[in-house]
């Protein structure tokens, strides 16, 4: 692997995933949820804790919808104003496939952790810590 410069990274696009959704009768695009979103999805599940799960699943679930499902151009599919819509019209076993998509996409969930922890101990010659 080579190695990668300050402006690389800066400028790298994410990688996206092609979902396919039956409910909706055909697929979208997710992208990984970044540093600042995983924060302001910790922000959100801990402000709407003790709402009701209607509010929870408005600010939480389809929020963190709304940053990650995009054109096959990385462009977001959804903005804040189509929240209450998407709330009323849409199934929820397709915003709940492709919530699951997005956090295993982005290593968000146990078994994804599970993984690259397996993975990285694996790539280490001599255990951890080990120089």
């Amino acid at each position: 692997m080579s190695q990668l410069s300050k402006e690389q990274i800066l400028n790298a696009s994410p990688k996206l995933q092609e979902i396919e959704v039956p409910e909706w009768g055909g697929s979208v695009f997710i992208r990984p949820v970044t540093l600042e979103e995983q924060g302001k999805l910790a922000d959100l599940g801990a402000k709407h804790e003790k709402s009701s799960a209607a509010v929870r699943i408005k600010h939480c679930t389809l929020s963190l919808l709304q940053w990650t499902v995009c054109d096959e151009d990385g462009k977001p599919l959804f903005t804040a104003e189509d929240l209450g819509g998407l709330m009323t019209k849409s199934s929820a076993s397709a915003f709940l496939r492709l919530q699951d998509a997005v956090l295993k996409f982005s290593g968000l969930t146990e078994e994804s952790r599970r993984e690259l922890e397996k993975n990285l101990l694996s790539g280490q010659s001599g255990g951890l810590g080990s120089d």
